[in-house]
């Protein structure tokens, strides 16, 4: 729906209201008797008043000679000139006092405007009741709500091709961009608005990029009369929270005409990229754009430093409709330094080259982001220079933050063990960074298959090589996203005949640019009925389709995988490599224990070494002991015995904190640690 305020001039037949006055209200002030008027007006307006249903219409505010008035139009249906036209025409026909009414005026709003107006209008007492107009118009759900965050905004300005093309060259447009603006305003489309063809998908590295992006979009689509409202509403603060599909149904319903921009990082409550909040999420935007994708332009918001649930949800949503995908741009020097002056104008100051020079490091090819970061310093640090000068010479805080030294490939390398997997990584990575040589050089290269078989017992880590994998062969540019998507037999099989197959499909979606890893794969032929081979055929299907943008890892223990890989030779011979993760001996989990200690800043007593090798010698000779698992359960149980020991000991006094990061040997006296001592025989009977 596309909100509109337009002022009415009116004049009335003196004499008819002379006589209306005389006979019914000669004790009411004039104020009084025009807000009865006006009430009478609006008592033959409202919602879904005219043109089919399609006009809702409301007097706010006003005063003799003239009304403010609210619409609500369904361009999607209707014309606006038809709509306008009705405007005078419905206020004219609602009393016999009017000799003339006419619209002088006009202004596209957002729905919070019309909440504010008609809270005004509400004020004044010129129509019946309050909130009923917004609510029966589905605007007080969202707006309301504080589930998620919705801004709104008017764009109003049309632009011409040539005027498109030189905001696009502004913003340093990559080429998906221009393409775009070129189909928008090509002559083989019609001028009319039917619905919308295609929708977007921003990939950016700052979000002031994606504004640029689709406010331009906005604008041409409009000018081309591809969108009758110029509004966007963009929804952020996503995730976290449920049950939130009344609300999401509302906003999308209110936007028919208009764009819903989304932004698919999240918030702080969605903890990791497959936490069950991007599900959830992913799964409620995906209905209300099934229902109204088709008047409700969606801009798909991915930040690449913080893609969120950018994964899950353009993997549903892209089998319900089309979407373009336009990246940030770049430019070089001259280029990005305009970008830079024009931030700086638009904020009322000048910049110079100097200045660019010192904000932005220099390079041949600058991202949108490099700049708008650069400006955003130089912006700041002005403030204080030129601007707010007291500040010059104030003592500031100056914290030298050092970067963690490990990140994935150095936490890998310091794992325990696993020889054999750091040095398929080196190669991986190597192979990657002499692909990219070859490229450079004009040499013709080949992607090579690098689907893996993961075999080992629980808690040989498995899952944690496979999620490390993930982030390092992103970093080196062998993958694009690094997204993990981890699954097992009930994330793949489905209860009905043909669902499987376009489960995995969407599996493999969600994975794309990642890793997708199936755990005990092989429970997948453990069944009764042709589900399970229907998706070991689907998932041999798109290893081979998506060789080039999904790494597919099978995980599971060593015997039965060799059984799965038995059943299938067409999923064995697409399999690059097979990595066995052997059991842990007792030296290893002292060293897998140590390491988790340090990690949690505690320092180890002496004699503890001797205690849990001692457990650990004992539990290694007892087949499936959960290797790294069970270092992990004897660590957290030894934490909980120290915790009840200290304050048994210290009884209320002040614990230091050299004895509460220290643990003690008698501290791993555990479920854990005695769970494998063996049993001495009691006296007694036995049956």
């Amino acid at each position: 729906m596309v909100f509109y305020e337009f002022g009415i001039s009116y004049t009335l037949n003196e004499e008819a209201v002379q006589k209306e006055k005389g006979s019914r209200n000669r004790d009411l002030t004039d104020r009084e008797y025009w807000e009865r008027f006006v009430m009478g007006i609006n008592d033959q307006l409202g919602i879904e008043c005219g043109l089919d249903g399609n006009v809702s219409l409301l007097i706010v505010d006003g005063n003799e000679g003239q009304f403010s008035v609210v619409a609500g139009f369904k361009l999607e249906n209707i014309s606006f000139k038809k709509c306008k036209d009705y405007i005078a025409n419905a206020i004219a026909a609602a009393s016999k006092l009017f000799e003339e009414v006419n619209v002088t005026s006009e202004r596209e709003i957002c729905p919070t405007d019309v909440k504010s107006l008609v809270a005004k209008g509400s004020h004044y007492g010129i129509f019946r009741g309050r909130g009923w107009f917004c609510d029966d118009l589905n605007i007080n759900s969202y707006t309301s709500t504080r589930e998620f965050s919705v801004k709104e905004k008017c764009l109003g300005k049309k632009l011409t091709y040539k005027q498109a093309m030189k905001r696009a060259n502004e913003i340093l447009a990559d080429d998906t961009l221009l393409e775009e603006l070129e189909r928008i305003y090509s002559k083989e489309n019609p001028k009319k608005y039917y619905g919308n063809p295609v929708h977007y998908k921003l990939v950016v590295g700052t979000f002031k990029a994606a504004v640029d992006i689709y406010e331009l979009l906005i604008m041409a689509l409009v000018s081309n009369k591809r969108l009758p409202g110029t509004r966007v509403d963009l929804l952020s603060s996503l995730g976290g929270r449920y049950d939130i599909d009344e609300e999401l149904d509302s906003l999308f319903s209110v936007s028919q005409g208009n764009v819903v921009a989304i932004d698919m990082s999240g918030n702080d409550g969605m903890q990791g990229n497959y936490a069950s909040e991007y599900e959830a999420i992913s799964n409620d935007l995906t209905e209300v754009i099934k229902r109204y994708g088709l008047y409700t332009l969606c801009v798909f918001v991915e930040n690449t430093n913080n893609p969120g649930f950018s994964n899950n949800l353009i993997s549903k949503v892209d089998d319900n409709i089309a979407i373009v995908e336009i990246k940030e741009g770049s430019g070089d020097y001259e280029r990005a330094f305009k970008l830079f002056e024009k931030l700086a104008k638009d904020n009322n100051c000048v910049a110079t080259k100097d200045d660019f020079d010192k904000s932005v490091k220099k390079k041949k090819l600058y991202t949108v982001a490099e700049v708008y970061t650069g400006f955003k310093k130089w912006y700041g640090d002005g403030l204080r220079e030129r601007v707010y000068t007291s500040y010059r010479t104030c003592s500031l805080v100056n914290y030298e933050y050092k970067a963690p030294v490990s990140d994935a490939y150095n936490e890998l390398q310091d794992m325990v063990g696993l020889k054999e997997i750091k040095s398929l990584v080196d190669q991986i990575i190597d192979s990657g960074k002499m692909k990219k040589k070859r490229e450079q050089m004009g040499i013709k290269t080949h992607s090579m298959s690098m689907h893996m078989i993961f075999t080992g017992n629980p808690g040989s880590a498995k899952t944690s090589v496979a999620r490390l994998l993930a982030q390092i062969l992103k970093k080196e540019g062998i993958l694009e996203s690094g997204d993990y998507v981890e699954v097992g037999r009930a994330d793949l099989i489905a209860r009905y005949v043909g669902w499987t197959a376009k489960t995995v499909r969407q599996k493999f979606k969600e994975a794309k640019g990642g890793i997708l890893f199936i755990d005990e794969a092989y429970s997948l032929v453990d069944d009764s009925n042709s589900f399970g081979d229907e998706a070991i055929n689907t998932i041999v299907q798109e290893m081979e389709n998506h060789r080039n943008d999904v790494i597919v890892i099978f995980a599971g223990y060593p015997e039965k995988m060799k059984e799965f890989l038995d059943k299938n030779e067409g999923l064995r011979s697409r399999i690059a490599f097979h990595l066995d993760f052997p059991d842990y001996n007792a030296d290893e989990m002292w060293q897998i224990l140590k390491l988790m200690a340090e990690k949690k800043q505690f320092s180890l007593s002496k004699g503890i070494e001797e205690k849990c090798k001692g457990i650990f010698v004992e539990a290694c000779s007892h087949e499936e002991f959960g290797n790294g698992r069970f270092a992990r359960n004897l660590l957290e149980q030894a934490e909980l015995h120290q915790s009840q020991r200290l304050i048994r000991d210290n009884k209320g006094k002040k614990i230091s904190r050299e004895k509460i990061m220290q643990l003690q040997p008698e501290d791993f006296e555990t479920i854990a640690g005695n769970q494998y001592k063996e049993k001495k025989q009691g006296i007694g009977f036995a049956v």
